[in-house]
């Protein structure tokens, strides 16, 4: 396999959501884990993809990438597994009737709310003030009867907003941290943030493409053969599984469940035989993960056109005897599929550390670039 690796850090920021921090739509409901809109853009750009193209994003979180080719007026589909990120990726990329939304918006938030208790989950009691929480319980159920789903699904990803902010809550990982401070009421933020929302929908400027997203579980595509004309995604990193349960308060809110373990990249029950002979001295608890998404790149290759582009944000792995090799691996998984492994662009580097913030080597960030090629 030749293989062109280059160091090109100061892409760093853009596989991270800082950038769409104050971008309209994109910042409505945003990943700590996902890249940004920049990213897809410059790519979409580089690969010359138009109206004629179609994109896929198999693991498209909270929608970046179908969101960011609607911008470029470019087709693109977008799967996740996960519900609270598929409902938030949904209520980005429909197509709204502004003015109906706006009554309806106005209509809920001049409704009588009433405080009121219920028993919730102690992970959700322990990071609201009471007054908070039962102003939460009140508009949530309020929401939960509606029968329209855009209107009901727009309202509650409004809610989850606007309650975090109103929250005691601190993520650090996949753990949620209470730290106590002064906190606004919730129904003036609430109106805040559905107004906004509202005007932000006024602002986008799509170019009339038809880009979607749906459940579907990346190992097992709902697309023909041949039918992708560019792949542009990030799969779960090695060992990195905060996303599963750093969201668990705005599930609640959204009255969703989790994701089903058997959904999940890496979750343990993956047929890891086909890639035995690339683990070298991984660690053998990685071998699942590896596993798992050497059935995705072949789904990948699967549907991708001759001559598609591929580019795969991912990162290598840290583990108590140290890095885990994964940028290279993938791209000898991608040749295995039927892939042409092009090149790798690091565009991060970070210290592999103990529990104890002992240094024990360095994990890399990286662009991986893949081809389909003709037969």
């Amino acid at each position: 396999m030749s293989l062109k690796i280059t160091e090109k850090l100061w892409l760093g920021k853009l596989t991270t959501p800082l950038p769409d921090r104050r971008r309209p739509i994109y910042n409505w409901f945003l990943m700590k884990e996902s890249f940004s809109r920049d990213l897809v853009l410059l790519l979409a750009e580089t690969w010359n993809l138009g109206k004629e193209n179609l994109v896929l994003d198999p693991f498209c979180g909270t929608g970046t990438t179908p969101l960011a080719c609607r911008e470029a007026g470019i087709d693109c589909v977008g799967y996740e597994v996960h519900p609270a990120l598929l409902l938030a990726a949904r209520v980005k990329l429909r197509d709204y009737n502004l003015e109906e939304l706006r009554k309806r918006v106005a209509s809920f938030l001049k409704g009588e709310f009433e405080r009121r208790e219920a028993e919730v989950p102690g992970f959700v009691a322990r990071v609201f003030p009471q007054a908070v929480l039962e102003e939460i319980i009140s508009a949530r159920e309020k929401i939960l009867e509606m029968d329209d789903e855009s209107t009901r699904e727009f309202l509650l990803l409004g809610l989850s907003n606007a309650a975090m902010r109103c929250s005691w809550a601190h993520k650090d990982g996949a753990a949620i941290k209470v730290v106590k401070k002064p906190v606004p009421p919730l129904f003036p933020e609430l109106s805040r943030q559905l107004r906004r929302m509202c005007g932000d929908l006024e602002k986008f400027r799509g170019k009339g493409s038809r880009s979607w997203v749906e459940f579907c579980d990346a190992r097992r595509m709902k697309l023909p053969d041949s039918s992708v004309d560019a792949v542009i995604t990030s799969p779960p990193y090695l060992g990195k599984n905060e996303y599963i349960s750093a969201y668990r308060i705005e599930q609640w809110i959204m009255g969703i469940e989790g994701p089903a373990p058997g959904d999940l990249i890496g979750s343990g029950g993956g047929n890891f035989s086909e890639v035995v002979d690339l683990m070298g001295d991984k660690p053998k608890e990685t071998w699942g993960y590896f596993g798992d998404v050497f059935q995705v790149i072949k789904e990948i290759n699967r549907v991708c056109k001759e001559g598609a582009n591929v580019c795969v944000v991912v990162s290598d792995g840290c583990f108590p005897d140290g890095p885990v090799e994964v940028c290279s691996t993938l791209c000898e998984l991608a040749e295995k599929a039927g892939l042409k492994a092009k090149s790798i662009v690091i565009v991060n580097k970070r210290y592999c550390t103990t529990p104890t913030r002992r240094k024990i080597g360095i994990t890399k960030e990286g662009l991986l670039f893949w081809k389909k090629p003709a037969t």
